[in-house]
This record gives C-alpha cells, sequence and structure tokens, in this order.
C-alpha cells in the first residue's frame, strides 16, 4: 500500500507524466533511426531546442502568475539581431550579449508597467510588443547587414563544447536551477502561485500582486533576450522575421510539462520537459524523413495528448487519495501549500 501511494504521489507530480512519455518517445525514435542519440545529433539537437526552452520557462512564469505573454517570439529575433549589430560594429563579445539580453528586458519592463500600471489586458498588451518587436527587426535588417559577422567569442556560445556537451546546455542548466530555484524556493515564488491561484486572495493577504506580476514579464523579457543572443551565436545572421511563431511553441511546450493556464500550477523542470517533447518530435520526424510541414500538425495532437495523459494523471491520483487525508492535496494541486502559506503569512512586499 505505500509503495502504491508513493507511486501515485509521484505520478501527481506537475510534469512528470510528461517525462515519462518523454523518455518512451526517444526510446521509439531510436529504434525507428538508429542515428537519433548518436552525439552530432544530440549537440544538434540542443542547439536548436535550448532558445525555445529559455522562452518556454519563461513565459511559465507569467503563467504561473496568471498571464501570458506573445510577444517572447519576436523579442528573441530582435535581441538576437541586436546582438549581431552590436558584434558588427566592433563591440566586443560581451557587450554585444548585454546588448542583446538588455533587448529583452527593455520589452519585459515596458510589457509588465503597462499591463500592471495601466491594467491592459496582457494578451493585447503582448500581442502590441510581438508587432513592435517584429516591425523593428526589419527595419533593422533592411537598413543594417545582420550576417556574415566574425566574432568567435560569440560563436562558441553554441559551437563551442564543454566535456563534450554544447557550452549552451551548460548555460541552459545554470539559468534553469537559478530559475527553480526563485520560483519554488523564495517568497517571491511563493507570492507568484498565490497571485496565480487568486489575485484577489494574494492582495487581501499582502501580496503587492502588480509587483509580482510585473516581474514576471521582466524574468520573460530576459529569458528572451538570452534565447536571442543564443540564436545569434547558433545562425550567425539574423533574418527579419526570426523568432515569428516561437511563442506559440514556447506556450504550448509549458501547457505540455503541466504549467496550468488558469494560473496557480506549474514548475519550471515541467515547463523544460515539456519543451523538450516537442523538440524531440521535431528532431525525429525530421530524422525519419517526414516532411517539415507536417510538424505542426503532430505539435497540436501531441499537446493535447499530453494535457490528456496529464489530466488522467492528476485523476487517478485524486481517486486513488479520496479519503486518504493530506495526501490529497499533494497530488491534486501540488502548489496549493505554496498558494496557502502566501495566504497565511501575509507578508507585505
Amino acid at each position: 500500500m505505500r509503495s502504491g501511494s508513493r507511486l501515485m504521489r509521484i505520478l501527481g507530480t506537475t510534469g512528470v507524466p510528461i517525462a515519462i512519455a518523454l523518455v518512451i518517445v526517444i526510446l521509439v525514435f531510436q529504434v525507428l533511426s538508429p542515428v537519433f542519440l548518436r552525439p552530432s545529433a544530440v549537440s544538434n539537437y540542443l542547439n536548436n531546442g535550448i532558445p525555445i526552452l529559455l522562452i518556454t520557462v519563461g513565459v511559465a512564469f507569467v503563467i504561473v502568475g496568471g498571464g501570458i505573454d506573445l510577444s517572447i517570439g519576436t523579442v528573441a529575433g530582435l535581441s538576437a539581431g541586436m546582438t549581431i549589430w552590436a558584434v558588427g560594429a566592433g563591440m566586443p563579445t560581451p557587450v554585444g550579449v548585454l546588448v542583446g539580453v538588455a533587448t529583452g528586458l527593455v520589452f519585459g519592463v515596458v510589457n509588465g508597467f503597462v499591463i500592471t500600471q495601466f491594467g491592459i489586458n496582457d494578451f493585447i498588451v503582448t500581442l502590441a510588443t510581438l508587432n513592435v518587436a517584429g516591425g523593428l527587426l526589419i527595419v533593422l535588417s533592411e537598413n543594417v547587414s545582420l550576417r556574415g559577422v566574425n566574432a568567435p567569442g560569440l560563436a562558441s556560445l553554441t559551437q563551442g563544447s564543454t566535456l563534450g556537451i554544447p557550452t549552451s546546455f551548460w548555460i541552459a542548466v545554470v539559468i534553469f536551477v537559478v530559475m527553480q530555484f526563485l520560483l519554488m524556493r523564495t517568497v517571491f515564488g511563493r507570492r507568484l502561485f498565490a497571485t496565480g491561484v487568486s489575485s484577489e486572495a494574494a492582495t487581501l493577504a499582502g501580496v503587492e500582486v502588480r509587483r509580482v506580476r510585473f516581474n514576471t514579464f521582466v524574468i520573460s523579457g530576459v529569458l528572451a533576450g538570452a534565447a536571442g543572443v543564443l540564436l545569434a551565436s547558433r545562425l550567425g545572421a539574423v533574418q527579419a522575421f526570426l523568432g515569428m511563431g516561437y511563442e506559440f511553441t514556447a506556450i504550448a511546450g509549458a501547457v505540455l510539462g503541466g504549467v496550468s493556464l488558469a494560473g496557480g500550477r506549474g514548475s519550471v523542470w515541467a515547463a523544460v520537459v515539456g519543451g523538450l517533447m516537442l523538440a524531440t518530435l521535431q528532431q525525429g520526424l525530421r530524422l525519419n524523413g517526414v516532411d517539415p510541414v507536417y510538424f505542426s500538425i503532430v505539435t497540436g495532437l501531441a499537446i493535447v495528448t499530453g494535457v490528456v495523459f496529464d489530466r488522467q494523471a492528476q485523476r487517478l491520483v485524486l481517486r486513488r487519495n479520496v479519503g486518504g487525508g493530506p495526501a490529497q492535496a499533494v497530488g491534486a494541486h501540488p502548489v496549493a501549500p505554496e498558494a496557502s502559506h502566501a495566504r497565511e503569512t501575509g507578508v507585505k512586499s
């Protein structure tokens, strides 16, 4: 009985069902295409997928807080363009990296400020900044050459390796660990979950909801900027429409990983697993000669299937724990204790 209860707890943890599905998908693709797990293929897979994973984590913070950020894709594209421009203009690579990240920061601050100070809907504001960032990249690409930049330092971020693994992977791991700690082990994280569960209750508990939500958009913008830097490093050139559509892949990855669009539920590692699932599907289909036009169809089906799989696992845990006292809350709603703690403490921001 104890082992069964423990299994139910594990399956009820956000992201675990999708992680199990990811392992199954990897094994299936390895059988279908023996080159799937070759070092060169894995390296290419990581370099292609990590920028998307970064913006997936960024938008997960916004979603957990009950919001949405549609601008992350084009902001990442513009950040890549600004990075290439800065390095091409003769600035040192570290400065170029800072320019790219700062571009994302500026858009995050603008999104957060307009949404929290003027009370305008997230969807409207970030849809507007999506178009602004995309338009600025088009203008930049028409007036400045964003290709043929010789910057070994910038290229080393994705083309270099440590212990045989791409440098970008280690950069991403550090970022993910920091973000997971911020979300799950800090006062900010508890306030964020409380805000996502009920902003009204969080406000009554003393949480400065506007500040919390502002910070989520700043985080999303900074991670979009970091993703842009890695895109610039990998591609070495930027086209006018780079980043278009990335926002939908990122949101889909977060939701697939168990981040609730209603807010108040999710984790960084679960969002990463969801993003990895989509990246793995695309890589596996590509290696098996499937026409790219079918990627969006498969992605859509994967999202529905994955979310249903996750929800069924949650319901199974609920049924198993009915009448089981405290264990029910852990399996059914992993973030409930965080939200409850924020309500109970009522710590002022």
